[in-house]
Parts: structure tokens; C-alpha cells; sequence
């Protein structure tokens, strides 16, 4: 009888074992990031409504599990278990059009979505932004409403005299202040301005307890840096519904935060990126970079019982204000589903990025 008991037991864990690594064993998400919901708009940053209303179609066709940002980032962060195929929806600037184009469709699906607000924009009545009264009302429907800054500065660029402690009080700290004191709560979630960060900044924010995301592509997971959490663009030319339902199903290629890099530019451009990570479901070959404007890169290899080292370096150095390397890998055990790992890079030489 005992013999049967345990043979039934290791049969259930065996069971149980690969019936988790069917649907993967990463609590990861993807998160989309919009700007403007509109025909009107720089292109750009905008998506027209009836091309967001075709990538909402497209979640459901996916199905995908629309969630809300602020728990799940923190599940994720956690290293706890979400649901399959997690999306969080985001919205930068807080522009009138998300509120008269985009949010009756998601409010129709009952879906959760954040918007990140520069609140100096809406204090002072701009036209295409929305008002309190209207965030309020997102937000008595359950939409976030969280910090994007004060005025959208490059955040890089602090004013001439003032100290970096003093530059991030006034546009992060005090723009929470403001998103308290008329929403009443904030999730003390930020969006970097032109997804611009560097090492500092980050520090600052962990220091300051919020959860920050940038604009590199790649989805969340549990080793990722919790204040540069990469979004995925999803307006102008990251519309398209083929490369979306792709970064859809991506996993987090699993970086350990302390290996992300100091984007600003130094003295050897173009720079070198290195990556060092657990291979268990990547097969090493097959991991791929790219290099903005210069498309696939060579890659050094190099592997040490578990850990695959990656070095990649692009050709040409960088003169666009932002760029970026993308390392992509194919998962063994979820055929059809990529690893994405992506480094901002930003040329400080270029004044209007």
C-alpha cells in the first residue's frame, strides 16, 4: 500500500512538474505604451483610432489577460505567477484623445489601463490634454492615474545651479503631490519623459519607492530592474499588428538587474553591451541582436555551465539622440514565443532627441 502511495505521489509532482513547464515557469508581462489616439496628431507618437481599435481586436484574438498595471508589475516583480498571456495597457501625457477615443473601447471590455500624467500640462487647461475632472472620472472607473512629471523636461538636463536631488523633487516629487492632491491616491508608479534615465535617476526613484518604466521594448519578469521596466511603443511605426502580436508573446530575456548599463554615451561609441544570464530554455546559437538603424549585429558567445555570456557591439557609432540594441532568442520549451531583452542608448550631444 505504501509503495502505492509514493509511486502515486511522485506520479502527481511529475505530472504537476510538467504540466508547469507546459505553460511556462516566468510570471512575465507585456506592456504596451501609447500616446495619442488620434488622425490629428504627430505621427510619430499616434495611432489612429480606428488602428487602435485593430490592436484591441487583436488582444482578444490573442487572448490575451488584460491586467491592471500597478498589481501586476509587483506580482511580476515578486517572482509570482500571472495570468497567461498578462498585458497592461499604458497611456503617456494624458491627452484628450485617450478619454474621447480610446477609453470608450476599453471601458466597453471592462479592461484596466494606466495613464501617466504630466501634470503641469493639465493644471494649466492645455487643449489637447485632458482635465482633473476628467482623470477623476477615469479614475472612479478603476483607470490609474500616475506620475509622468511635472512639465516634461528632459530629465537628464536639470537647469544650470540646480542640484539633481532638488531637479527630481520638483518635477517627480511634486508632480505626485499633485496627482494626490486631486485624485486623492497615486500608485507611485513614474514614466520617464522620452523614456530617457540613467543610472542616477534610477537610484533616485528606488530611494523614493516608486516602480518606473521606460520606452526600450521587452516584457517584465522577476529579475527585471524594478525602476527601468521596459514598455513596448505601440503608435507611428510600432502600429504594425504582425510585429505587435510577436512582442505580444514575448518573455523576459532573464537579465539580472544589476547587469542593466548606464545609457548616456561615453567615449567608446558605438558601445559595448554585455549580458550574462541562465540558458536553461534558450539554445545559445539562436539568440539574436540588433542594432537601431544598422539591423542584426554579430554576437560573441560564451558559455559556463548554465550561464550564456553575450557581447554585442554594432558597427557604426551612434549619432541619433536615442537608440538601441534589441537581443531576441527563441524559447525551447514555448515554440512561437522570443525572449527580448533591449539597451536604450542616448547621445547627450544631440540637443533635441
Amino acid at each position: 500500500m505504501m509503495k502505492y502511495l509514493l509511486t502515486s505521489l511522485w506520479t502527481l509532482v511529475f505530472t504537476i512538474t510538467l504540466l508547469g513547464f507546459s505553460v511556462g515557469t516566468q510570471a512575465d508581462l507585456v506592456v504596451l505604451q501609447y500616446h495619442h489616439i488620434a488622425n490629428d496628431s504627430p505621427a510619430v507618437t499616434s495611432i489612429s483610432p480606428d488602428g487602435f481599435a485593430k490592436h484591441m481586436a487583436l488582444l482578444e484574438q490573442e487572448n490575451m489577460t488584460v491586467v491592471d498595471l500597478n498589481d501586476a508589475v509587483r506580482t511580476v516583480l515578486a517572482g509570482e505567477k500571472l495570468p497567461e498571456r498578462a498585458v497592461a495597457i499604458t497611456f503617456d501625457d494624458a491627452y484628450l484623445s485617450i478619454y474621447e477615443n480610446a477609453w470608450p473601447l476599453l471601458k466597453e471590455r471592462q479592461w484596466p489601463f494606466t495613464v501617466f500624467v504630466n501634470t503641469q500640462a493639465v493644471d494649466e487647461g492645455h487643449t489637447v490634454a485632458m482635465s482633473w475632472d476628467q482623470l477623476r472620472e477615469l479614475d472612479r472607473h478603476g483607470v490609474r492615474i500616475a506620475n509622468h512629471s511635472v512639465g516634461h523636461p528632459y530629465l537628464l538636463e536639470p537647469p544650470q545651479g540646480m542640484d539633481n536631488n532638488d531637479w527630481l523633487t520638483q518635477q517627480i516629487g511634486q508632480a505626485e503631490q499633485r496627482i494626490k492632491s486631486e485624485i486623492g491616491h497615486s500608485p507611485r508608479l513614474f514614466a520617464y519623459p522620452y523614456g530617457e534615465y540613467n543610472l542616477a535617476i534610477a537610484e533616485w526613484l528606488k530611494d523614493n519607492n516608486y516602480i518606473a518604466f521606460g520606452q526600450q521594448s521587452g516584457a517584465i519578469g522577476s529579475t527585471s530592474h524594478a525602476q527601468i521596466l521596459p514598455r513596448y511603443p505601440a503608435s507611428g511605426v510600432y502600429a504594425g499588428i504582425d510585429t505587435l502580436r510577436t512582442k505580444l508573446h514575448s518573455l523576459a530575456l532573464p537579465v539580472p538587474a544589476e547587469q542593466v548599463l548606464n545609457p548616456i554615451l561615453q567615449e567608446n561609441n558605438p558601445p559595448v553591451l554585455s549580458l550574462s544570464f541562465n540558458r536553461d530554455d534558450i539554445t545559445p546559437n539562436l539568440v539574436q541582436c540588433y542594432a537601431s538603424g544598422e539591423g542584426e549585429v554579430a554576437v560573441r558567445r560564451q558559455e559556463k555551465n548554465q550561464l550564456l555570456s553575450l557581447t554585442v557591439q554594432a558597427q557604426n557609432a551612434i549619432t541619433a539622440g536615442r537608440s538601441r540594441y534589441n537581443c531576441t532568442a527563441p524559447s525551447r520549451s514555448q515554440p512561437g514565443r522570443f525572449y527580448w531583452y533591449s539597451q536604450l542608448w542616448i547621445n547627450m550631444a544631440v540637443a533635441n532627441r
